[in-house]
């Protein structure tokens, strides 16, 4: 017996439900009960929140026993519920820790909020730094007004030369020194009697303070801060987080390749039979029937399945007509790489076109700019930049199994025909990988966030075409010739 069955009510399962089992009942109730599927639905976002709040609880080991001991009051995790910050949910929509042993933690969003940290600091600067080269750009003509007024007085009085308006500005604030007067008897005027005093402040620093800028506008200026420009600390602190990334990363890439050594162990170390082949075969089955449920699984699995069959074909060829076959493979991977490296930069340039697109629309209001217009645009905005993170992602996934299936098959210490059979055991692995599918009636248990991206890059699809439909027919013939 459990103290309370609310979560797995929630949910619409038993108390005895496996980890499976919660997890398909939560894919399809989130897709169901999501916002943005049930825009005039009031009490969505409250049924969303409930699942949402039974998966978290549930899908944890140790959450789930506290619960079922002793009720939701003592089941509440560390940062309350739905406190993860960005990177945690970036992490929980793209395969949460499932595929952790597979492909390490997705560190993009990671990298991106630790980069805008730093480089935010510049856009409070810029504004301090144009502020301070405005309030110089008018002292100087302030100054140069000045110089010329004094300029005239001096024609007619030479004896009795005013000081310039903002030099005087400065001197107030500096003691002046006694300079010797010259020979000729003329008196000095006041700015040059004053410009032993200035100097023992700078010239910069008597124009800084004369021109009235802060102690931060002055401290910019001595820094050389420039608009647009980075300051040395932010270069600095961007540098030694390029170290500590790139660190991480080697880390990632030698924990990922002695897992999958390990994995692919139980086939490379037998005779290969076919009775060892199948099981091995078997044991790569059950990994998936598990992991294509997580959010965006299916995805991912494709994307490992695809880097272990490239790198795995690509080295058995290297060892086939003198390495020709292979160095024509190793071409068709850098044209891969080339193509998802478009691939990502467009997907993200939509995604920006398309926020821009909205803001205008929004700033111009008007009667067309409807609750429900706004709603799609939303949907389509938020859809976009899923693809786009995704691209991201997937882009980064492959990245870093290409170095771990180059430093698996590259060993050196390891003999040929050892790494050879491991480039066999990548291929059968990333056949089964790549050829992962939900069956139908799994088909509804797509996360919401999975079904917003796919329902946005379809009306891209559909945009495009009529956009060729719509294109004269010599334009179209010119463009396809």
């Amino acid at each position: 017996m459990v103290a309370d069955t609310t979560y797995y009510d929630a949910l619409g399962v038993p108390p005895t439900a496996t980890e499976l089992e919660i997890k398909k009942a939560y894919r399809k109730l989130a897709i169901v009960t999501h916002p943005d599927k049930n825009p005039d639905d009031e009490t969505a976002h409250a049924r969303f929140q409930a699942i949402g709040e039974a998966y978290q609880v549930l899908s944890d080991e140790e959450l789930r026993k506290r619960y079922d001991k002793f009720g939701k009051e003592d089941a509440v995790p560390g940062g309350g519920f739905g406190a993860e910050d960005p990177s945690e949910f970036f992490s929980m929509i793209f395969g949460g820790n499932a595929f952790v042993d597979l492909i390490g933690e997705i560190s993009l969003m990671k990298d991106l909020t630790t980069t805008m940290d730093i480089t935010m600091q510049e856009m409070e600067e810029d504004e301090l730094a144009a502020s301070a080269e405005e309030k110089l750009n008018i002292h100087n003509e302030e100054a140069k007004a000045a110089t010329g007024t004094a300029a005239e007085g001096t024609a007619a009085a030479p004896a009795a030369a005013p000081a310039p308006a903002a030099d005087a500005a400065a001197s107030e604030h500096i003691p002046e020194k006694a300079t010797p007067t010259p020979s000729s008897g003329t008196s000095t005027p006041r700015r040059y009697l004053g410009q032993q005093a200035i100097m023992d402040k700078s010239e910069e620093e008597a124009r800084m303070e004369a021109a009235g800028l802060s102690a931060e506008e002055k401290e910019l200026r001595k820094k050389g801060k420039k608009k647009g420009a980075l300051s040395r600390e932010q270069e600095e602190r961007l540098a030694a987080y390029e170290l500590e990334r790139k660190k991480a990363r080697e880390e990632r890439v030698n924990t990922l390749a002695t897992k999958l050594v390990d994995k692919i162990s139980v086939w490379t170390e037998t005779d290969k039979g076919a009775d060892v082949t199948r099981a091995f075969e078997e044991k790569i089955r059950l990994e998936v029937e598990n992991l294509k449920m997580e959010s965006f699984g299916l995805e991912i699995l494709h994307a490992i399945g695809q880097t272990y069959i490239q790198k795995g074909s690509s080295f058995l060829k290297s060892q086939k007509f003198l390495g020709i076959s292979g160095f024509f493979s190793r071409l068709k991977d850098k044209g891969t790489l080339a193509k998802e490296t478009w691939t990502t930069i467009s997907t993200a340039i939509d995604a920006q076109m398309t926020m821009e697109e909205m803001a205008k629309l929004e700033e111009r209001g008007g009667e067309d700019w409807t609750d429900e217009k706004r709603a799609e645009y939303e949907k389509k905005v938020t859809g976009k930049i899923l693809a786009a993170a995704w691209r991201g992602s997937k882009f980064e996934i492959q990245s870093v199994l290409r170095d771990v299936c180059d430093q698996v098959l590259g060993d050196k210490k390891v003999k040929l025909d050892k790494r050879v059979e491991r480039a066999h055991a990548l291929v059968i692995a990333g056949n089964i990988y790549q050829k992962a599918e939900r069956d139908p009636e799994e088909e509804g248990d797509y996360m919401a966030f999975e079904q917003l991206m796919a329902d946005a890059m379809t009306k891209k699809g559909k945009d495009e075409k009529k956009k060729k439909e719509k294109k004269p027919k010599h334009e179209h013939e010119e463009s396809t010739a």
